[in-house]
């Protein structure tokens, strides 16, 4: 009963490499063997300032870099930011949105092969009836990965080209600070830093973030990112939220930590101390100070009791 059982499995097991190897004879399809690879230059563009019944105009460049060739679709949507993080949205339409409705193309269709690159010229015109403020808007390029027939899978990549403007008119520049702190104990590291920002005008509002760090007795600098600032654009009527990180920060040590956020010409400042302090390093100074204070403790005990023992010596 035992051998029949265990040629059963034998078997069983023989089959299934076979049928494994062999893939009864056919070669699977899988979604990774067709892929382009869509890109748009530059991904970002400022139109600066545009004023009411004026017409402009720019260009970027649409490249293929991939191996297969593909073909593709140019339009415009409104561009929006929703939630504190900044989470970029397409669909959303309001008095921000308007410059999507003012574009058109030389071309709204083309085609790449492989490396290739076509350069895309856009036109904003500006009604007469424009009101101040900001404009934005995203111009995307939109393709489909499986254009062979005989793939299994297809995709959409699309890209976008973020254009931002203003439009001169009434302008009410606004922004004010919600929320900015420095956590000042930590049990892990790293050091950091937060602010959150509202833009409460009606153009868009760059804020900029510096944080900087120095050991508690010293006036040197151990980490800033001055030279490299971050800088946030936060579109009216939204809020902002951001962080700033030493990821380098050692797991023991005490330090003056100082958040510079900065927007329309002024600046705020925070400092704070800040201690990082590793949880076993607590329960190391709890046990240390409890065991002192129980050998004070003791150690004044035994002294009462051999005063008394001493008295009462005296006294016989």
């Amino acid at each position: 009963m035992t051998r029949c059982h265990f040629k059963t499995v034998l078997v069983g097991f023989v089959l299934s490499l076979v049928f494994a190897v062999s893939g009864f004879g056919t070669s699977p399809v899988y979604a990774a063997e067709y892929k382009t690879y869509l890109l748009v230059s530059p991904p970002t563009q400022t139109l600066g300032k545009l004023e009411p019944g004026q017409s402009y105009s720019g260009e970027f460049l649409v490249k293929n870099i991939g191996t297969e060739k593909f073909d593709f679709k140019v339009y415009a949507t409104p561009y929006y930011q929703e939630g504190e993080q900044g989470s970029s949205v397409y669909t959303v339409s309001n008095h921000y949105t308007y410059l999507s409705e003012w574009i058109t193309f030389d071309a709204e269709n083309g085609h790449l092969e492989p490396r290739e690159e076509k350069k895309i010229k856009y036109f904003v015109r500006v009604p007469e009836t424009a009101v101040g403020g900001a404009q934005n808007a995203a111009i995307m390029v939109e393709t489909e990965d499986s254009a062979d027939a005989n793939q299994t899978v297809s995709a959409t990549t699309r890209v976008a080209v973020l254009l931002f403007s203003q439009v001169n008119g009434e302008i009410n520049p606004c922004g004010k600070i919600i929320e900015k702190d420095i956590p000042g104990f930590l049990l892990n590291p790293p050091i950091s830093a937060f602010g959150r920002v509202e833009n409460c005008g009606n153009i868009d509002l760059n804020v900029q973030y510096v944080i900087s760090i120095k050991p508690i007795f010293s006036d040197k600098e151990i980490y800033t990112n001055r030279d490299n600032p971050r800088i946030l654009a936060t579109l009216p009527e939204t809020r902002r939220y951001t962080s700033l990180e030493w990821e380098n920060t050692p797991g023991i040590g005490m330090y003056n930590v100082r958040l510079e956020v900065t927007y329309n010409g002024k600046t705020e400042v925070i400092d704070k101390l800040v201690v990082v302090c590793p949880l076993w390093l607590i329960i190391l100074i709890i046990v240390f100070v409890g065991s002192l204070i129980f050998w004070l403790i003791s150690r004044n005990r035994s002294r009462k009791l051999n005063n008394k023992e001493n008295k009462g010596i005296v006294e016989e």
